[in-house]
Protein backbone atom coordinates (compact mmCIF):
# COMPACT_ATOMS: atom_id res chain seq x y z
CA UNK A 1 0.00 0.00 0.00
CA UNK A 2 1.07 3.71 -0.28
CA UNK A 3 -0.12 6.75 1.58
CA UNK A 4 -0.46 9.79 -0.59
CA UNK A 5 -1.06 13.39 0.23
CA UNK A 6 -4.99 14.13 -1.35
CA UNK A 7 -4.41 18.00 0.61
CA UNK A 8 -1.41 19.15 2.13
CA UNK A 9 -2.16 22.33 3.74
CA UNK A 10 -1.32 24.00 7.25
CA UNK A 11 -4.88 23.33 8.60
CA UNK A 12 -5.83 20.49 6.72
CA UNK A 13 -4.62 17.35 5.73
CA UNK A 14 -6.32 14.52 3.94
CA UNK A 15 -4.29 11.32 2.71
CA UNK A 16 -5.36 8.40 0.61
CA UNK A 17 -4.59 5.01 0.33
CA UNK A 18 -4.26 2.84 -2.60
CA UNK A 19 -2.95 -0.04 -3.32
CA UNK A 20 0.46 0.05 -5.33
CA UNK A 21 -0.20 -2.92 -7.49
CA UNK A 22 -3.72 -2.61 -8.63
CA UNK A 23 -3.79 1.25 -7.99
CA UNK A 24 -7.35 0.76 -6.49
CA UNK A 25 -8.24 3.83 -3.76
CA UNK A 26 -8.61 1.78 -0.59
CA UNK A 27 -9.04 4.79 1.99
CA UNK A 28 -8.59 8.19 3.39
CA UNK A 29 -7.54 10.08 6.64
CA UNK A 30 -8.40 13.92 7.36
CA UNK A 31 -6.78 15.36 10.37
CA UNK A 32 -4.92 18.68 11.50
CA UNK A 33 -5.46 21.42 13.21
CA UNK A 34 -8.94 22.35 11.51
CA UNK A 35 -10.22 19.13 13.26
CA UNK A 36 -8.73 20.14 16.79
CA UNK A 37 -5.99 17.07 15.85
CA UNK A 38 -9.14 14.42 15.78
CA UNK A 39 -8.51 11.62 12.87
CA UNK A 40 -11.12 10.47 11.20
CA UNK A 41 -10.42 7.59 8.81
CA UNK A 42 -12.33 5.21 6.03
CA UNK A 43 -11.23 2.11 4.70
CA UNK A 44 -12.50 -0.64 2.47
CA UNK A 45 -13.03 -3.38 5.01
CA UNK A 46 -10.85 -5.56 2.32
CA UNK A 47 -7.57 -4.16 3.47
CA UNK A 48 -7.76 -6.07 6.79
CA UNK A 49 -9.57 -9.34 4.89
CA UNK A 50 -13.43 -9.06 5.41
CA UNK A 51 -14.45 -9.98 1.88
CA UNK A 52 -18.13 -8.64 2.24
CA UNK A 53 -16.14 -4.72 0.78
CA UNK A 54 -18.00 -2.84 3.82
CA UNK A 55 -16.40 0.57 4.57
CA UNK A 56 -15.57 0.83 7.95
CA UNK A 57 -15.16 4.76 9.67
CA UNK A 58 -12.68 5.02 12.58
CA UNK A 59 -12.46 8.53 14.47
CA UNK A 60 -9.38 8.71 16.77
CA UNK A 61 -9.66 4.89 16.43
CA UNK A 62 -13.33 4.09 17.37
CA UNK A 63 -15.56 2.48 14.99
CA UNK A 64 -18.39 4.64 14.18
CA UNK A 65 -21.41 4.00 12.04
CA UNK A 66 -21.37 0.83 12.94
CA UNK A 67 -24.68 0.53 14.30
CA UNK A 68 -27.51 0.93 11.81
CA UNK A 69 -31.29 0.73 11.41
CA UNK A 70 -33.74 -1.13 9.90
CA UNK A 71 -32.98 0.86 6.77
CA UNK A 72 -28.89 0.56 6.94
CA UNK A 73 -28.98 3.83 7.87
CA UNK A 74 -26.66 5.67 10.76
CA UNK A 75 -26.10 8.70 12.32
CA UNK A 76 -23.50 10.37 14.01
CA UNK A 77 -22.04 13.70 16.18
CA UNK A 78 -19.31 14.83 17.65
CA UNK A 79 -20.33 18.42 18.79
CA UNK A 80 -17.94 21.18 16.80
CA UNK A 81 -15.97 18.32 15.28
CA UNK A 82 -18.00 15.85 12.86
CA UNK A 83 -21.29 15.25 11.60
CA UNK A 84 -21.70 12.04 9.72
CA UNK A 85 -24.02 10.07 8.32
CA UNK A 86 -24.44 6.21 6.50
CA UNK A 87 -27.63 5.95 4.10
CA UNK A 88 -28.13 2.80 1.86
CA UNK A 89 -29.56 4.97 -1.14
CA UNK A 90 -28.98 8.93 -2.48
CA UNK A 91 -31.17 11.40 -0.11
CA UNK A 92 -31.97 14.70 -2.28
CA UNK A 93 -31.84 16.70 1.05
CA UNK A 94 -28.74 15.32 2.40
CA UNK A 95 -26.56 14.91 -0.10
CA UNK A 96 -24.72 17.76 -2.64
CA UNK A 97 -26.16 17.70 -6.01
CA UNK A 98 -23.37 18.70 -7.74
CA UNK A 99 -21.30 15.45 -6.95
CA UNK A 100 -23.50 14.07 -9.52
CA UNK A 101 -22.22 16.59 -12.12
CA UNK A 102 -18.54 15.62 -12.04
CA UNK A 103 -17.65 14.92 -15.27
CA UNK A 104 -15.46 11.90 -15.29
CA UNK A 105 -12.20 11.86 -18.07
CA UNK A 106 -13.68 8.47 -19.55
CA UNK A 107 -16.54 6.26 -18.96
CA UNK A 108 -15.02 3.01 -16.86
CA UNK A 109 -16.18 -0.24 -16.58
CA UNK A 110 -17.90 0.39 -13.09
CA UNK A 111 -20.33 2.48 -15.14
CA UNK A 112 -21.39 6.35 -14.90
CA UNK A 113 -20.14 8.59 -12.72
CA UNK A 114 -23.50 8.88 -11.01
CA UNK A 115 -24.65 5.68 -10.32
CA UNK A 116 -21.30 5.33 -8.03
CA UNK A 117 -23.84 7.00 -5.62
CA UNK A 118 -27.19 6.72 -6.78
CA UNK A 119 -29.52 4.09 -6.07
CA UNK A 120 -28.25 1.59 -3.54
CA UNK A 121 -24.74 2.01 -3.57
CA UNK A 122 -22.04 -0.80 -2.79
CA UNK A 123 -20.86 -0.72 0.67
CA UNK A 124 -23.13 2.28 1.37
CA UNK A 125 -23.12 5.99 0.91
CA UNK A 126 -21.65 8.08 3.69
CA UNK A 127 -21.42 11.86 3.93
CA UNK A 128 -19.21 13.99 6.36
CA UNK A 129 -19.40 17.05 7.51
CA UNK A 130 -16.42 18.57 9.06
CA UNK A 131 -14.99 22.40 10.26
CA UNK A 132 -14.03 25.24 7.96
CA UNK A 133 -16.32 23.91 5.40
CA UNK A 134 -14.92 20.76 4.43
CA UNK A 135 -17.42 17.83 3.55
CA UNK A 136 -16.39 14.66 1.79
CA UNK A 137 -19.13 11.87 -0.18
CA UNK A 138 -17.94 8.43 -0.17
CA UNK A 139 -19.43 4.92 -1.60
CA UNK A 140 -18.18 1.50 -2.02
CA UNK A 141 -18.20 1.40 -5.56
CA UNK A 142 -14.95 0.19 -7.12
CA UNK A 143 -13.65 -0.27 -3.61
CA UNK A 144 -14.08 3.56 -2.56
CA UNK A 145 -15.09 6.64 -4.57
CA UNK A 146 -15.14 9.45 -2.80
CA UNK A 147 -15.42 13.42 -3.75
CA UNK A 148 -13.83 16.36 -1.06
CA UNK A 149 -15.39 19.74 -1.21
CA UNK A 150 -13.32 22.30 0.34
CA UNK A 151 -11.98 26.08 -0.32
CA UNK A 152 -8.47 26.52 -1.42
CA UNK A 153 -6.42 26.34 1.20
CA UNK A 154 -3.13 28.88 0.97
CA UNK A 155 0.09 26.95 0.24
CA UNK A 156 -1.89 23.59 -0.56
CA UNK A 157 -0.69 21.13 -2.10
CA UNK A 158 -1.13 17.12 -3.05
CA UNK A 159 -2.92 14.98 -5.55
CA UNK A 160 -6.03 17.74 -5.37
CA UNK A 161 -3.53 20.10 -6.49
CA UNK A 162 -2.82 23.26 -5.60
CA UNK A 163 -6.31 25.52 -6.87
CA UNK A 164 -4.17 28.46 -8.64
CA UNK A 165 -6.48 28.29 -11.01
CA UNK A 166 -3.63 27.29 -13.68
CA UNK A 167 -4.08 23.46 -14.89
CA UNK A 168 -1.29 22.98 -16.89
CA UNK A 169 0.62 22.91 -13.10
CA UNK A 170 -1.04 20.15 -12.04
CA UNK A 171 -0.17 17.39 -14.42
CA UNK A 172 1.35 16.20 -17.77
CA UNK A 173 -0.28 13.96 -20.09
CA UNK A 174 1.15 10.45 -20.36
CA UNK A 175 4.54 9.69 -22.74
CA UNK A 176 3.15 9.23 -26.49
CA UNK A 177 2.06 5.48 -26.96
CA UNK A 178 2.54 4.72 -23.48
CA UNK A 179 -1.08 4.24 -22.87
CA UNK A 180 -3.87 3.03 -25.30
CA UNK A 181 -5.53 6.18 -26.89
CA UNK A 182 -9.15 5.66 -24.87
CA UNK A 183 -7.37 5.74 -21.82
CA UNK A 184 -4.89 8.86 -22.37
CA UNK A 185 -7.69 11.33 -20.76
CA UNK A 186 -7.64 9.90 -17.41
CA UNK A 187 -3.32 8.85 -17.72
CA UNK A 188 -2.02 12.26 -16.32
CA UNK A 189 0.49 11.92 -14.72
CA UNK A 190 0.41 14.29 -11.36
CA UNK A 191 3.59 16.83 -10.83
CA UNK A 192 3.92 19.79 -8.70
CA UNK A 193 4.43 19.76 -4.71
CA UNK A 194 3.02 17.34 -2.13
CA UNK A 195 3.43 14.23 -3.93
CA UNK A 196 5.91 12.58 -2.41
CA UNK A 197 4.78 9.30 -0.07
CA UNK A 198 3.54 10.10 3.27
CA UNK A 199 6.51 9.65 5.73
CA UNK A 200 5.65 7.04 8.68
CA UNK A 201 5.56 10.07 11.14
CA UNK A 202 2.80 12.04 9.52
CA UNK A 203 0.83 9.21 8.61
CA UNK A 204 -2.62 9.34 10.08
CA UNK A 205 -3.69 6.19 9.51
CA UNK A 206 -0.99 4.75 11.49
CA UNK A 207 -1.61 7.82 14.16
CA UNK A 208 -5.10 6.82 14.34
CA UNK A 209 -4.69 3.12 14.93
CA UNK A 210 -6.40 1.40 17.95
CA UNK A 211 -2.87 1.11 19.62
CA UNK A 212 -2.63 4.63 19.68
CA UNK A 213 -6.06 5.82 20.18
CA UNK A 214 -7.68 7.95 22.90
CA UNK A 215 -8.08 6.03 26.16
CA UNK A 216 -11.21 4.84 27.24
CA UNK A 217 -10.67 7.05 30.58
CA UNK A 218 -10.95 10.54 28.51
CA UNK A 219 -13.59 9.04 25.85
CA UNK A 220 -16.87 8.53 26.90
CA UNK A 221 -18.64 5.84 24.98
CA UNK A 222 -20.90 7.14 22.50
CA UNK A 223 -24.69 7.01 23.50
CA UNK A 224 -27.51 5.84 21.37
CA UNK A 225 -29.59 8.89 20.16
CA UNK A 226 -32.44 6.36 18.29
CA UNK A 227 -32.00 3.76 16.62
CA UNK A 228 -29.09 4.19 14.62
CA UNK A 229 -28.32 7.58 15.92
CA UNK A 230 -24.81 8.27 17.85
CA UNK A 231 -23.23 10.99 19.79
CA UNK A 232 -19.53 11.98 21.26
CA UNK A 233 -20.08 15.04 23.19
CA UNK A 234 -16.89 13.74 25.70
CA UNK A 235 -14.79 12.74 22.84
CA UNK A 236 -11.32 14.02 23.93
CA UNK A 237 -12.69 16.83 26.38
CA UNK A 238 -11.54 18.26 29.32
CA UNK A 239 -14.92 18.45 31.16
CA UNK A 240 -15.19 15.60 33.96
CA UNK A 241 -18.45 14.79 33.47
CA UNK A 242 -21.69 15.83 31.48
CA UNK A 243 -22.79 18.40 33.58
CA UNK A 244 -19.61 20.34 33.37
CA UNK A 245 -20.03 19.69 29.38
CA UNK A 246 -23.36 21.21 29.48
CA UNK A 247 -22.16 24.19 31.50
CA UNK A 248 -19.25 25.22 29.29
CA UNK A 249 -21.94 25.16 26.52
CA UNK A 250 -23.48 27.74 28.14
CA UNK A 251 -21.58 29.66 28.66
CA UNK A 252 -19.65 29.59 25.40
CA UNK A 253 -22.68 29.07 23.32
CA UNK A 254 -22.55 32.98 22.21
CA UNK A 255 -19.36 32.58 20.16
CA UNK A 256 -20.25 32.18 16.37
CA UNK A 257 -17.18 30.44 15.45
CA UNK A 258 -16.72 26.99 15.86
CA UNK A 259 -13.01 26.38 16.67
CA UNK A 260 -13.47 29.80 19.26
CA UNK A 261 -16.14 28.00 20.44
CA UNK A 262 -14.78 24.84 20.87
CA UNK A 263 -11.99 26.53 22.44
CA UNK A 264 -13.91 28.41 24.88
CA UNK A 265 -15.14 25.34 26.05
CA UNK A 266 -12.08 23.80 26.54
CA UNK A 267 -11.03 26.81 28.54
CA UNK A 268 -14.12 27.04 30.89
CA UNK A 269 -13.91 22.91 32.04
CA UNK A 270 -9.89 23.77 32.86
CA UNK A 271 -10.27 27.07 34.52
CA UNK A 272 -14.48 27.50 35.55
CA UNK A 273 -13.53 31.17 34.80
CA UNK A 274 -16.32 33.15 32.55
CA UNK A 275 -13.90 35.26 31.56
CA UNK A 276 -12.96 32.73 29.03
CA UNK A 277 -16.04 33.48 27.08
CA UNK A 278 -14.72 37.18 26.63
CA UNK A 279 -11.38 36.16 25.43
CA UNK A 280 -12.98 34.19 23.06
CA UNK A 281 -15.40 36.83 21.66
CA UNK A 282 -12.57 39.12 21.90
CA UNK A 283 -10.52 36.54 19.29
CA UNK A 284 -13.18 36.30 17.16
CA UNK A 285 -13.30 40.25 16.59
CA UNK A 286 -9.98 40.06 15.89
CA UNK A 287 -9.67 37.71 14.04
CA UNK A 288 -12.44 38.76 11.97
CA UNK A 289 -11.33 42.49 11.51
CA UNK A 290 -7.71 40.52 10.46
CA UNK A 291 -9.87 38.37 7.65
CA UNK A 292 -9.15 38.72 3.91
CA UNK A 293 -12.57 37.85 3.25
CA UNK A 294 -16.00 36.08 4.87
CA UNK A 295 -16.55 32.80 3.82
CA UNK A 296 -19.64 30.91 4.36
CA UNK A 297 -19.52 28.02 6.54
CA UNK A 298 -22.28 25.10 6.99
CA UNK A 299 -24.22 25.24 10.11
CA UNK A 300 -26.20 22.13 9.81
CA UNK A 301 -29.89 20.84 7.98
CA UNK A 302 -32.37 23.01 9.37
CA UNK A 303 -33.44 26.86 8.91
CA UNK A 304 -30.69 29.62 10.48
CA UNK A 305 -31.38 30.76 13.90
CA UNK A 306 -30.47 32.83 16.49
CA UNK A 307 -28.95 32.02 19.93
CA UNK A 308 -32.17 31.76 21.46
CA UNK A 309 -33.34 29.60 18.78
CA UNK A 310 -35.87 32.38 16.77
CA UNK A 311 -35.69 32.63 12.99
CA UNK A 312 -33.57 36.14 11.72
CA UNK A 313 -35.08 37.85 8.79
CA UNK A 314 -34.81 36.31 5.60
CA UNK A 315 -34.88 37.51 2.13
CA UNK A 316 -35.64 35.00 -0.64
CA UNK A 317 -34.28 35.30 -4.16
CA UNK A 318 -36.68 34.50 -7.41
CA UNK A 319 -34.10 31.85 -8.59
CA UNK A 320 -31.21 30.77 -6.77
CA UNK A 321 -31.98 26.87 -5.94
CA UNK A 322 -28.30 25.41 -6.03
CA UNK A 323 -26.20 25.39 -3.09
CA UNK A 324 -23.41 26.46 -4.29
CA UNK A 325 -24.86 29.52 -5.89
CA UNK A 326 -26.22 30.02 -2.68
CA UNK A 327 -23.52 30.40 -1.12
CA UNK A 328 -21.88 32.54 -3.68
CA UNK A 329 -24.42 35.11 -3.18
CA UNK A 330 -23.87 35.54 0.44
CA UNK A 331 -20.18 35.69 -0.11
CA UNK A 332 -20.64 38.71 -2.44
CA UNK A 333 -23.68 40.37 -0.76
CA UNK A 334 -22.32 40.01 2.92
CA UNK A 335 -18.80 41.42 1.90
CA UNK A 336 -20.82 44.41 0.97
CA UNK A 337 -23.51 44.93 3.25
CA UNK A 338 -22.68 44.14 7.18
CA UNK A 339 -26.06 43.14 8.11
CA UNK A 340 -25.66 40.06 6.02
CA UNK A 341 -25.18 37.04 8.53
CA UNK A 342 -26.14 34.12 6.95
CA UNK A 343 -28.05 31.92 4.22
CA UNK A 344 -30.57 28.99 4.10
CA UNK A 345 -31.92 27.13 1.07
CA UNK A 346 -34.71 24.68 1.43
CA UNK A 347 -34.68 21.62 -1.14
CA UNK A 348 -36.82 22.84 -4.45
CA UNK A 349 -36.81 26.11 -2.96
CA UNK A 350 -34.85 29.13 -3.85
CA UNK A 351 -31.85 30.77 -1.60
CA UNK A 352 -32.43 33.05 1.09
CA UNK A 353 -30.51 35.71 2.74
CA UNK A 354 -30.55 36.05 6.56
CA UNK A 355 -29.91 39.36 7.77
CA UNK A 356 -29.61 40.74 11.27
CA UNK A 357 -32.36 43.19 12.91
CA UNK A 358 -31.81 46.63 11.84
CA UNK A 359 -30.55 45.97 8.35
CA UNK A 360 -31.67 48.28 5.10
CA UNK A 361 -32.87 45.18 3.07
CA UNK A 362 -33.50 47.47 0.26
CA UNK A 363 -29.22 47.54 -0.03
CA UNK A 364 -30.34 44.03 -1.29
CA UNK A 365 -31.42 45.89 -4.41
CA UNK A 366 -28.10 46.64 -5.05
CA UNK A 367 -27.40 43.06 -6.56
CA UNK A 368 -29.30 41.03 -8.60
CA UNK A 369 -29.43 37.47 -8.28
CA UNK A 370 -29.89 34.70 -11.07
CA UNK A 371 -33.26 33.90 -12.09
CA UNK A 372 -34.97 37.10 -11.47
CA UNK A 373 -33.94 39.06 -8.42
CA UNK A 374 -35.83 39.12 -5.22
CA UNK A 375 -39.26 38.12 -4.09
CA UNK A 376 -40.78 41.53 -3.74
CA UNK A 377 -43.06 41.05 -0.69
CA UNK A 378 -39.62 40.38 1.65
CA UNK A 379 -38.16 43.56 0.50
CA UNK A 380 -41.53 45.28 2.22
CA UNK A 381 -42.14 46.40 5.60
CA UNK A 382 -41.03 45.81 8.48
CA UNK A 383 -40.62 42.35 9.79
CA UNK A 384 -40.05 40.46 6.14
CA UNK A 385 -41.02 37.05 5.09
CA UNK A 386 -43.68 35.55 6.94
CA UNK A 387 -41.38 32.10 8.08
CA UNK A 388 -38.39 34.63 9.30
CA UNK A 389 -38.41 37.36 12.22
CA UNK A 390 -36.67 39.50 14.18
CA UNK A 391 -34.16 37.23 16.24
CA UNK A 392 -32.53 39.43 19.13
CA UNK A 393 -28.88 37.95 18.09
CA UNK A 394 -26.66 39.14 15.18
CA UNK A 395 -25.30 36.46 13.60
CA UNK A 396 -26.59 33.01 13.26
CA UNK A 397 -25.46 30.12 16.15
CA UNK A 398 -27.83 27.03 14.85
CA UNK A 399 -30.48 25.65 13.30
CA UNK A 400 -33.89 23.69 13.35
CA UNK A 401 -33.41 20.60 12.65
CA UNK A 402 -35.00 19.45 9.26
CA UNK A 403 -33.20 17.76 6.82
CA UNK A 404 -34.77 19.63 3.58
CA UNK A 405 -32.99 22.71 4.89
CA UNK A 406 -29.47 23.66 4.53
CA UNK A 407 -27.97 26.89 6.57
CA UNK A 408 -24.74 28.96 6.08
CA UNK A 409 -23.20 31.48 8.11
CA UNK A 410 -20.36 33.80 7.53
CA UNK A 411 -17.43 33.39 9.17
Amino acid sequence: EMVMWMVKSEKILIQGLSKTNTGNFMGFAVGGPFMLNHTLVVYNSSLTGDTTGKLKVMLDGREILNHWDEKGNAEFEAPFLLWAARRTEWDVSMHDHDVLGIKPAIDWAVGPWPKRFQQAPQGGLYYFKLPSGVEITVSGVDYMSAVIKMAPQQGQSGYCGNFNGIAEDEFEPPAPGSVPPVLVPAWNRAVGEGLEQVSDADNLFKLASPELALSAALVQQASALGVGRQEDPMMASPCKDAHSLDEAEQACVSIPDVDLRAACMADFCLTEKASVVDDAAMSGVMEERLSDGRVPLFVGHGPCRDIGGQALRAVRTKGVRIAMECQELLREVGAAIAGVVGAQLKTEGTCELVVRPGTDVHDLLDFAPSGGGWVDADLSGGVGDPHGGLGGASFVAGVEKDLSWNCWRLD
